[in-house]
């Protein structure tokens, strides 16, 4: 692996939570305009010389968006795409290439990727459009194979974790289940003695009925710190003064 594998270009010093792209490249052809154009997105920049590189870099966290430069790799891009496609299905996956015949980009498609570019000279401002296509197409709410997303936020029931801005974050217990809860009643209040005569309250390990207000109120800050982009301000699980709590579809 090349030690300079993990650079961290275009880093917003604002971002709460930055989510994470991966760039695959061995040259700098395309580079400034690739970097530009997720430092218009706001997402931490992290690079890779080499598909060993890459792959190692997977291993340790979720990526948004992964962009691949086709000509700078070998021909193991195509094994690279449906690695990543298998590991991530719902990352943004993006070739550059200059050029290509018909045959190459079908290849593409079928091993998983979500668009491929072809120039000799990306334009950024097109780049940064096509990725937020991407975006809001993930964005939605999304129920398959036991995964939901939540502005861009990976929910992956089977293995109860959740996957925010590079992070891996798992949830367990009662968390798990308030989460369940409040996706299955999305666009509904819950509230307090509806959360207190649920099955979660029962099978709780958790302090007793009595204190059980207060429970939930700690749960659900700890479920914010693993869900919310900014927990200081919910925007998928929100309060409704006096009533309870709601996951709504607007906000997802």
């Amino acid at each position: 692996m090349e030690s300079n594998a993990e650079n961290m270009d275009g880093v917003l010093k604002n971002s709460v939570s930055r989510e994470v792209a991966l760039y695959v490249d061995s040259n700098s052809r395309k580079r400034a305009c690739v970097c530009r154009s997720i430092r218009l997105l706001g997402l931490e920049l992290r690079r890779a010389t080499t598909i060993p590189a890459a792959m190692e870099l997977m291993k340790k966290h979720f990526y948004r968006l992964i962009l691949i430069d086709f000509e700078a790799m070998d021909k193991n891009v195509f094994e690279l795409c449906h690695v990543i496609r298998d590991s991530s299905p719902h990352t943004v996956l993006i070739v550059l290439m200059a050029d290509a015949g018909i045959n190459i980009e079908i290849k593409l498609f079928d091993a998983g990727v979500n668009d491929v570019i072809i120039g000799k000279r990306i334009c950024h401002l097109i780049l940064t459009r096509r990725i937020k296509v991407h975006f809001r197409s993930s964005n939605l709410l999304q129920l398959q194979n036991n995964i939901v997303i939540l502005k861009g936020v990976v929910v992956d029931f089977e293995r109860r974790e959740v996957r925010r801005g590079g992070q891996i974050y798992q949830l367990r217990g009662i968390l798990f289940d308030l989460l369940k809860c409040f996706l299955d009643n999305a666009n509904r209040i819950i509230s307090r003695g509806e959360l207190l005569k649920s099955p979660i309250w029962v099978d709780s390990v958790c302090s007793a009925p009595e204190e059980g207000g207060k429970t939930f109120d700690v749960n659900i800050s700890k479920l914010r710190k693993i869900i919310e982009p900014n927990p200081a301000k919910p925007q998928i699980i929100t309060s409704v003064r006096g009533a309870g709590w709601k996951l709504t579809n607007d906000n997802l």
